[in-house]
């Protein structure tokens, strides 16, 4: 079971800014290019890879493709955060780390109702850090189930 920490990994995917809590983090992998197999894709579930990560190989998904978000990085140039997840360990592919910062510093605003109908699934919290707005990262919108966080 995940217990939210009091820290989020705040983290870019192009030009936007995302936050995660930490509890989420298993370790942050800024150097995987040999562990990476970009034939073991899966497009029907996003996944656009496989990582080889202690001992065996974890789904690798990359939330840009989603989201439309343009990003200057091939994949294997990009951070790989390994992430928890109800069906094992995955890897989230993200442009870079930011930082780790006390979640008391993220400011919740409302999400716009007009911005709700267009953002779909994939997010639904917006906050303010140093007055950028940066989205809540929601990751079992992305790859597989929730494993009991609360």
């Amino acid at each position: 079971m995940i217990q939210p920490t009091g820290r989020a990994l705040i983290f870019r995917l192009g030009e936007t800014g995302f936050f995660l809590d930490l509890a989420w983090v298993v370790e942050i992998c800024e150097q995987f290019a040999e562990c990476f197999d970009s034939g073991r894709t899966d497009l029907e579930r996003r996944i656009v890879g496989a990582l080889f990560f202690r001992q065996t190989y974890i789904p690798v998904i990359d939330p840009a493709l989603h989201l439309n978000i343009q990003s200057q990085l091939a994949a294997t140039d990009k951070t790989a955060l390994i992430l928890r997840g109800g069906e094992g360990n995955w890897a989230l592919l993200v442009d870079r780390v930011v930082e780790i910062s006390p979640v008391a510093r993220l400011r919740p605003c409302e999400l716009p109702s007009l911005l709700k109908k267009t953002v779909g699934s994939y997010y639904s919290q917006v906050s303010l850090l140093k007055n950028e707005p940066m989205i809540g990262f929601e990751p079992e919108q992305y790859y597989g189930s929730t494993p009991g966080v609360t």
